[in-house]
């Protein structure tokens, strides 16, 4: 606890030496190991950093993308003068947090809720739920000691956010179809064939993974089933292992941005669906001279 205690000690003596402590938001993470603090058990992290704790090298780092109905946690640090029952003792619980009102704003007027009220139906700790429109838009927030003039009201915190859609993903027809056959030998049905399905996705972020089902012959096969398989080149990897009918459903799309989120994307239903028919070659006889007299 003492150690514990002399970090975070540290990390309040950095604060207020940049003038920045009133200005640092977190979003919850669960193993955050840089720039944190701990609040009721959660662990948050510093706006800058993203959920692999690592500094991006680009200027989006400082921009929070979110996707659309996503729902995510904000929490902004309250001044330490007015809410010293929230610092005493290293316990930092959201329950003493009753020295302060808050006052968000979400610039698009995406919808959010207060996670910890105090006596004024205000809390640091936020919970937003983003909707449309898409693109820029900001989050921000300001602290009222309360009983005190309206004059000793901060000035305004604010982070940078940018609304994306949902990813959409479905199966690359072929022919108009999204029923393939082929043929293969036995030896290599035999090891397990390996088919990469093409897929077609729309996406804002950088990587996309699908959950998928198999059946075989219109029996499901769960061993074979795919959970937060990685998006190739646009390919999605399935091996088959015996001659028929397999057919592949796409039943959830993730993307990192929903990894941070928990969202779903879409899929586009018509073509969630793809049936390949593992077919052998034939295996045709000798051939025979035909007698005139037949």
């Amino acid at each position: 606890m003492r150690d514990h205690r002399n970090i975070l000690i540290m990390f309040v003596l950095v604060m207020l030496a940049t003038g920045v402590f009133s200005e640092t938001f977190g979003q919850i993470s669960d193993t955050p190991t840089n720039k944190n603090i701990s609040l009721d058990s959660k662990t948050l992290y510093q706006h800058g950093y993203n959920k692999d704790n690592l500094s991006a090298p680009t200027t989006y780092e400082n921009i929070d993308t979110v996707m659309v109905s996503s729902v995510m946690n904000y929490f902004v640090m309250p001044d330490k003068n007015y809410n010293t029952a929230y610092y005493a003792g290293g316990s930092y619980a959201a329950t003493n947090l009753t020295a302060s009102q808050f006052s968000w704003t979400i610039g698009n007027g995406s919808s959010f809720a207060h996670q910890t009220v105090n006596g004024t139906n205000t809390s640091p700790w936020i919970k937003v739920t983003w909707a449309a429109p898409l693109g820029a838009t900001t989050i921000t927030v300001k602290e009222n000691p309360l009983g005190l003039p309206a004059n000793c009201e901060s000035q305004s915190t604010t982070i940078n956010a940018y609304i994306i859609s949902k990813p959409t993903i479905a199966f690359t027809a072929i022919g108009g179809s999204y029923t393939y056959s082929e043929c293969y030998e036995d030896a290599a049905v035999a090891t397990g064939v390996l088919y990469n399905f093409g897929l077609t996705i729309a996406t804002q972020s950088s990587q996309l993974e699908v959950d998928y089902t198999v059946t075989f012959n219109g029996v499901a096969q769960p061993l074979l089933a795919g959970t937060n398989v990685p998006i190739v080149d646009g390919k999605l990897p399935v091996t088959f292992n015996q001659y028929g009918a397999w057919a592949v459903t796409i039943t959830k799309v993730t993307d990192r941005i929903a990894r941070k989120c928990d969202v779903v994307g879409d899929i586009t239903s018509a073509a969630n669906v793809f049936t390949h028919n593992v077919m052998p070659y034939p295996q045709t006889g000798p051939a025979f001279h035909i007698p005139n007299e037949f």
